[in-house]
């Protein structure tokens, strides 16, 4: 059994520390921010300050996917979040285009619709539980380590002279670890820490352009949803938008457009401007009736997709460090794989803790990262390609014209018949949410050839919604 020092108390970090303390191992959890959560979940919405989570308070879904996962290796975390105020809800339920109603095999679709901080709440109260210590308010400062990684590999890479990490260096002191877990998030120092251990990695790619969001969160006086179907995300033009059902009697709606939209990025920090933003939405105007819990509103801009790998040519950079998550990989929030592909992550690093332990630094490394490539390489791909071609698309509606192109003209295919036929929907959303067995029903004959007949369709026409000058004006005035 190892020592791990995990950095980061965010959900991420927990499941981590949750998963592998299971296991054994002796682990701890480094957060710099110093407040532990209060005595009650709803009480950490507005007493819970966490400036190192900027997503906080932000629209937050998880998949469907991530809830599978969660009750098979981490039994009782979603009971306990349940309990906490977490609503079971089912991903297809409030879409239009479901007909007919759940079937039993629905159950799979089912999620856990919450506020983010809540879902933090319960994640720390079990992992304390579990016997992981969480040590707050020391920051990191950077890597200990010492110039031998190869020394006492036994299997990968013997004359490798990467650094190999003993630890980190934080304001309240040193720690020592076996192995330290990144798990800090999209704003991961990593980077830094790296050079100055001489590293000159990690390999990094990252999008050039992405989205920024645009939330607020409000509470409905009965805790019931405005509407009974609604679209979860809706993307017209210029804007986005998103939906979502939260916990005691919550609920979020969340616009998105491009974060080089300076345009609307002036306009969608004012209040009323926002408002008519989600006006422009059918049947989005009842969801401002309810009581605003948010201060303005709330707004995080830059996001793109990230990733960083640790291992080149099958060589380590570093040894004894390992980035899961965030710290790994970054996707656009709107899609929401964020959360399950971190739980898939970090469900990776503990099988291959179990088959090679921490005794061979190099083979650690190099098989997580295999292990990260082979299982979550194409969901990767997958999230870039959507940001690539939602970005073009609107772009074009900014410049007065449809974007073409294949691949999107399908997907938009698929988006539309999902609104139609329920089979269709679950397929669509199969794929969306992760779903084991999604790529099957994707590739069904049947489903190809309905997409190949709507693609004409789509082609000719703009998106919905109104015009880019029609979208100025409402917000403007």
């Amino acid at each position: 059994m190892a020592s791990i020092v995990v950095l980061g108390a965010a959900l991420g970090g927990l499941q981590t520390a949750l998963l592998l303390a299971a296991d054994g191992h002796q682990v701890t959890v480094l957060e710099r921010d110093p407040r532990p959560p209060p005595s009650d979940p709803d009480v950490a919405w507005s007493q819970w300050h966490r400036p190192g989570v900027p997503q906080l308070r932000l629209t937050h879904l998880p998949l469907a996917r991530w809830l599978q996962l969660a009750e098979t290796h981490l039994p009782g975390l979603a009971g306990q979040m349940t309990a906490a105020g977490a609503v079971r809800m089912n991903a297809l339920a409030p879409e239009p285009g479901l007909h007919g109603g759940l079937l039993a095999a629905d159950a799979r679709f089912d999620t856990l619709a919450a506020r983010r901080c809540l879902l933090e709440y319960v994640a720390t109260r079990a992992a304390e539980a579990a016997g992981v210590r969480v040590e707050r308010g020391g920051a990191c400062r950077g890597l200990r380590s010492r110039p031998d990684g190869g020394r006492g590999v036994v299997r990968s890479a013997p004359h490798s002279r990467a650094p190999h990490v003993t630890g980190v260096d934080t304001s309240t002191g040193p720690r020592t670890a076996d192995l330290v877990v990144d798990c800090t998030g999209r704003r991961s120092p990593l980077p830094s820490w790296l050079r100055d251990l001489g590293v000159p990695g990690p390999v990094e790619e990252a999008g050039r352009r992405g989205f920024t969001y645009y939330c607020r969160y409000f509470r409905s006086s009965d805790g019931a949803l405005p509407a009974s179907t609604f679209p979860l995300i809706e993307e017209h033009g210029s804007l986005g938008l998103l939906r979502i059902p939260a916990d005691h009697g919550t609920y979020s709606l969340g616009l998105i457009s491009r974060s080089d939209d300076h345009e609307l990025r002036r306009l969608l920090r004012h209040e009323r401007a926002w408002s008519a933003a989600v006006r422009l939405f059918p049947g989005a105007d009842a969801w401002l009736e309810g009581r605003s819990l948010t201060d303005g509103v709330q707004i995080m801009a830059g996001l793109t997709d990230r990733k960083r790998t640790l291992y080149d040519a099958e060589l380590p950079l570093v040894t004894g460090l390992v980035a899961v998550g965030d710290a790994w990989a970054v996707t656009v929030p709107s899609i929401g794989r964020g959360l399950a592909m971190s739980l898939q992550h970090s469900l990776m690093l503990r099988d291959v803790l179990r088959q090679i332990g921490t005794g061979d630094p190099a083979g650690l490394v190099t098989d997580f990262g295999r292990a990260t490539r082979d299982g979550l390489g194409q969901v990767y791909r997958q999230c870039t390609s959507y940001t690539r071609h939602r970005l073009a698309e609107m772009d074009a509606h900014a410049a007065g014209h449809p974007y073409r192109h294949p691949d999107w003209d399908r997907a938009r295919a698929l988006t539309l018949l999902a609104g139609r036929d329920p089979d269709a929907l679950r397929a669509e959303r199969a794929g969306a949410h992760l779903l084991p067995g999604a790529g099957e029903e994707l590739s069904a004959p049947a489903l190809v050839e309905a997409v190949t007949r709507a693609v004409p369709e789509v082609e000719q026409r703009m998106p919905p919604g109104p015009s880019r000058s029609e979208v100025l004006d409402a917000l403007s005035a």
